[in-house]
C-alpha cells in the first residue's frame, strides 16, 4: 500500500509539475504580417513625419511591419485611380476618389466603433449607409492668407468686406505689389481656391446645400447666386490682381512664391498656413462677405481607406485607426501643415505658425458661421459626379486665362449632365 501511494504521488507531482511548465512556456510569436500603406510628400509633410509615424505604431504591434510608399506627387487620387486600374493596391491608402472606388467594389467599410474618440461628424463620407473614409484632422478650406507687411505698406487693413477686398488689391497693386498668388501647372487642383473662398461665401453662405440641390437638380451653375461669384472672380482677374505666371507654376512653386513676401494674398486650403517665410509673419482671414457677415469654410481633411484586396484586412484596419488617432502625428500636422486634431487634449505645438494659430481662431469661434468648403459635401452620397472637379479645375484654368463667366458656367453645367449619365 504504501508503495503505490508513493507512486500515486509521483505521478501526481510530476503531472502538476508538466502543467506548470506548459504554463509558464513562452507563447508562440505571433504571425508576422506585412502591409502596405500609401501616403504622399509635400513641402510641409515629409517622409520623416510618416516614418515616425509609422514606427511609433509597429512599436506597439511588434508583429506588423508596414512599408511606405508615396505617390509621385500631390495628385493622390489620379495615382490611386492609375493603382486600382493596375491591380496594384495596397493594403492602406491615404486619400482616394471615394465615389470611383466604392462602385469598384475596392474599399472595406469601418466599423463605429472605429470611430470612437475622433471628433468627427456622424455619416462622414458615408455611401449607402457605410463608412469608408477615416480622418485625422480637420482644414480651414480655403482661407486667404495674408502678408501683413504688403498691407501695412498699402495703408490698408484686413478687409471685412468684398468691396474693400477690392480696395486693398487695388492699393497694393499700385504699391507695387501682386495683390494674388495663384498657382496651377501640374496641381490643376491648386486652381480652385479663390473661387472656391467666393462660391461658399455668396453661395454657400445663404444656402449650405446647395451642391446638395444641385445633384438634385433643383439648382444650377447658370443660377444668378453662382453667376455673382464667377463674376467676382473676373473682377479681380481683370484688375491685374492676379500673378502672371497663375497657370505655369505648380503647388510647390506657389510655396516658395508665396515665402518670398512678393505677394500679398494667397488663397489656399488651410495647409497653406504650414508655409514658413523668413521675411514675413503670414496671416489669415477668410473670405469677406457683401455684408461683412464672417463665414468660414471648413473641410475634414482627406482620409484613410482599406483596400478590399488586403490579405489582412483586421490588421489593416487596425493600423488605420492608429494613425487616425496618433497623436504624435496630430500634433505634427497641426504644427507643418495647419491641420486640426480631431481628438481632445492637443494643444499647438511649439513652432507652430501664426497663421495657423490665427486659423485655428477662427475654427474655434462660435459666433462665426462654417460652412462645408466647395465643392465638397459631408456625404459621400452628395459628392459631384466622378470627374466633374477635373472638369472644374479645367474650366477655372480657362477662366484665369481670359473666358467669360457666361462661358465658365456652361461648361459646369455641361460638365455636370455629362457625367451624371
Amino acid at each position: 500500500m504504501y508503495r503505490l501511494r508513493k507512486a500515486g504521488a509521483v505521478a501526481a507531482v510530476t503531472a502538476v509539475m508538466a502543467l506548470a511548465l506548459s504554463g509558464c512556456a513562452p507563447a508562440a510569436p505571433a504571425e508576422e504580417v506585412k502591409l502596405s500603406f500609401l501616403t504622399y510628400t509635400s513641402p510641409n509633410v515629409t517622409k520623416e513625419t510618416w516614418e515616425k509615424a509609422v514606427a511609433d505604431i509597429e512599436a506597439e504591434n511588434p508583429n506588423i511591419k508596414i512599408e511606405l510608399l508615396y505617390t509621385p506627387d500631390l495628385d493622390r487620387q489620379g495615382y490611386a485611380k492609375q493603382l486600382l486600374a493596375s491591380g496594384q493596391l495596397p493594403d492602406i491608402l491615404w486619400d482616394v476618389p471615394l465615389t470611383d472606388f466604392v462602385d469598384a467594389g475596392a474599399l472595406l467599410p469601418y466599423e463605429a466603433s472605429d470611430f470612437e474618440g475622433l471628433n468627427i461628424p456622424a455619416g462622414f463620407n458615408a455611401v449607402d449607409g457605410k463608412q469608408y473614409s477615416l480622418a485625422n484632422g480637420t482644414f480651414i478650406y480655403p482661407g486667404v492668407f495674408y502678408n501683413p507687411d504688403a498691407f501695412d505698406a498699402a495703408g490698408v487693413g484686413v478687409p471685412t468686406t468684398f468691396d474693400e477686398l477690392v480696395d486693398a488689391a487695388a492699393a497694393i497693386k499700385a504699391n507695387g505689389k501682386t495683390p494674388f498668388l495663384l498657382s496651377s501647372g501640374s496641381d490643376t487642383w491648386s486652381t480652385e481656391f479663390l473661387l472656391n473662398a467666393l462660391v461658399c461665401t455668396d453661395v454657400l453662405g445663404s444656402n449650405p446645400d446647395w451642391l446638395i440641390q444641385r445633384k438634385a437638380d433643383k439648382v444650377s451653375f447658370s443660377d444668378p447666386e453662382f453667376v455673382k461669384a464667377v463674376n467676382k472672380f473676373v473682377e479681380l482677374r481683370d484688375a491685374g490682381s492676379f500673378n502672371s505666371d497663375a497657370l505655369s507654376i505648380n503647388y510647390s512653386q506657389a510655396n516658395a512664391a508665396w515665402a518670398t513676401g512678393d505677394y500679398a494674398m494667397w488663397p489656399m486650403g488651410g495647409w497653406g498656413g504650414g508655409v514658413k517665410s523668413d521675411v514675413f509673419t503670414p496671416g489669415v482671414f477668410s473670405m469677406p462677405t457683401d455684408d461683412g457677415t464672417p463665414i468660414l469654410p471648413t473641410v475634414i481633411g482627406p482620409s484613410l481607406y482599406i483596400s478590399a484586396t488586403t490579405a489582412h484586412p483586421e490588421e489593416a484596419r487596425k493600423v488605420a485607426v492608429a494613425l487616425a488617432g496618433l497623436t504624435s502625428l496630430q500634433e505634427v500636422q497641426m504644427k507643418n501643415d495647419a491641420q486640426f486634431p480631431v481628438i481632445d487634449g492637443i494643444t499647438p505645438p511649439e513652432g507652430t505658425t501664426q497663421a495657423t494659430l490665427d486659423g485655428l481662431k477662427l475654427y474655434e469661434d462660435k459666433s462665426i458661421k462654417q460652412v462645408y468648403g466647395f465643392p465638397n459635401t459631408l456625404s459621400g452620397d452628395d459628392m459631384a459626379p466622378s470627374g466633374w472637379t477635373g472638369e472644374y479645375d479645367k474650366a477655372i484654368q480657362a477662366l484665369i486665362g481670359g473666358g467669360s463667366s457666361a462661358d465658365f458656367v456652361k461648361a459646369l453645367d455641361d460638365a455636370w449632365a455629362t457625367l451624371s449619365k
